[in-house]
């Protein structure tokens, strides 16, 4: 669940350049209608009538967008399709395996398609387009790149150790190594990142600018879509429904990649026409910001829908391939939704878009300017698509983090198959609540995608790492420790921020430390993870010497 968002210096200044809002929005301020950013809270008058936007005002109103019937159609009928998979599904369901790892039979094409699609959502579909608006093919070389050796790293080397695990979850591969108290901070960790708030907001956004609905509405509708198939198919339903997603999704990014191409030209003919730094490969990124990218371009090395589909693969080899044939997919699907983010600026240079549109909703504007009716609808579904993908797979293992990993080896009577899938089920709707809830904490689907990977990749990557390539024997000691610090760390420092950070005009939230020094949000996980070596290392030492005094 890899976001794309921009980070950068500020607006290049010319006026048919877009100005850069670098906030990619949960709920935001809404362009359309002026509403505020979360439901219930009161529109304010707009303090500077001129167009330019300015991070905390309101950008220039855009009229909702006028789709067809037919289009409408297209989506509602998606939608349907959906549920009425789910419902095929859960009649195949004989137990918790069934449900949660899909009895353990998956193979290399189902493989694929839900891995793919899984991973590539809304966040990604639309934080790339944004960040390739904001910052040109930096999007593709800089956000982009990193994670493709990460994709090669999983499939080569974890993929396949992973595979020799009797385990379902990330969570209960740590307790094989380091016991209990290590594998509930990591189930906690693994909820928080899994709470699909990115998959939701990206919801609501379509909702907002095709629809016409306010953001909670799209979002509360999509997410109850999703709910309803993984409730009553589990892994088998997201993988089935993933499977279509994925067509729908790669299908309507290529066309509407033909349509750009036919509309604007190839890349050499742009460079011509929009300012030389669009086709500069790292833009004008620091040191510290490509530093902290390819940071959080280790989050696949353990995502938890990584390796839930390893543990439900039918051999190593059926998963090697798919994360193998994957990142020749992903790396297809990121240069071509970068060619339409900058289509945008080409609208922009023509006047037929404002300059200062909401970034975040560049590509929505670009595909409706694009595509003819009946297209449009089927682009709109497979944008449904990305979304639905993401809220089904993270929901299901968030519920299985709650019950499966955090409730179950606590409980002094351990509980039985049908009580852990009926348990498992019911889990799935508070989890989706959580992530309605969580990103109306969060001004920008960026900054939620920076918290929820500083999380995860603080409790989890040193102990997961160590075990798979470096622990001869278990040290309990120093993964407990390693996991509670990165988790107690990652989560303080945000709550820091949120109580007492500043945010600057650029977007970026700093907070000022008792030490006097400042610290940017983003850079929490150069701080987080160190940290959480350090625990590892003690926790290495205060084991050796309780097997010496042994």
């Amino acid at each position: 669940m890899p976001f794309r968002g921009g980070v950068g210096a500020g607006a290049r200044g010319d006026a048919l350049q877009p100005t850069r809002d670098r906030r990619f929005r949960v709920w935001g301020e809404d362009p359309i209608r002026g509403a505020t950013a979360r439901p219930g809270a009161e529109a304010e008058p707009d303090p500077d009538p001129k167009p330019r936007f300015v991070p905390g005002r309101r950008p220039v109103r855009i009229p909702p967008v006028q789709i067809g019937a037919l289009d409408t159609a297209i989506v509602v009928a998606y939608l349907v399709g959906m549920v009425a998979v789910g419902v095929w599904v859960s009649r195949r369901i004989g137990g918790f395996d069934d449900f949660f790892v899909a009895g353990g039979r998956m193979t290399t094409p189902l493989l694929v398609c839900t891995l793919v699609s899984t991973y590539y959502g809304l966040d990604v579909t639309f934080g790339t387009s944004e960040t390739a608006y904001l910052e040109g093919i930096s999007a593709f070389f800089a956000y982009s790149a990193p994670f493709y050796v990460a994709y090669v790293a999983m499939a080569v080397l974890v993929a396949p150790r992973l595979h020799r695990y009797s385990a379902r979850s990330l969570p209960e591969t740590m307790e094989l190594h380091y016991g209990r108290g290590a594998r509930v901070a990591s189930a906690l960790s693994s909820f928080v990142y899994s709470a699909p708030i990115l998959g939701i907001g990206g919801m609501g956004l379509i909702g907002s600018v095709f629809f016409g609905l306010d953001p909670w509405v799209g979002a509360v509708v999509g997410a109850s879509v999703a709910l309803i198939y993984t409730v009553l198919g589990g892994l088998l339903a997201d993988a089935l429904t993933d499977t279509i997603q994925f067509t729908m999704m790669c299908v309507t990014v290529a066309i509407a990649a033909v349509y750009a191409l036919l509309e604007f030209g190839t890349p050499d003919v742009l460079a011509t026409k929009l300012d030389p730094t669009v086709f500069t490969p790292y833009g004008d990124l620091t040191t510290s910001q490509i530093l902290v990218y390819g940071s959080v371009a280790l989050t696949p090395l353990v995502e938890p829908a990584f390796y839930q589909r390893t543990f439900a693969s039918k051999d190593a080899r059926q998963i090697v391939r798919a994360l193998l044939i994957g990142v020749v997919l992903w790396m297809a699907y990121d240069w071509l939704i970068v060619l339409l983010g900058i289509g945008g600026q080409e609208l922009v240079r023509r006047g037929e878009l404002p300059a200062d549109v909401p970034s975040w909703e560049i590509l929505l504007h670009v595909v409706e300017h694009l595509l003819p009716p009946g297209l449009l609808g089927i682009f709109l579904a497979g944008c449904l698509a990305s979304a639905m993908s993401t809220i089904d797979s993270y929901a299901l293992i968030g519920a299985g983090n709650l019950v499966y990993d955090a409730w179950a080896p606590v409980v002094k009577r351990k509980p039985g198959d049908a009580t852990l899938l009926r348990a498992t089920r019911l889990m799935i709707v508070p989890t989706i609540g959580f992530a309605l809830l969580v990103s109306t904490v969060f001004d920008s689907l960026r900054d939620a995608w920076i918290f929820m990977a500083t999380v995860l990749l603080s409790t989890n990557f040193v102990p997961m790492m160590a075990a798979l390539f470096f622990l001869e024997r278990p040290s309990p000691r120093a993964g407990t420790w390693s996991a509670a610090t990165g988790l107690v760390g990652s989560l303080g420092l945000f709550l820091c921020f949120l109580l007492a950070g500043r945010e600057l005009d650029d977007g970026d939230v700093v907070w000022t430390t008792p030490f006097g020094g400042e610290l940017v949000r983003e850079e929490a996980l150069l701080f987080t993870v160190p940290a959480s070596a350090l625990a590892f290392a003690a926790g290495r030492v205060a084991d050796r010497r309780a097997r010496a005094a042994a």
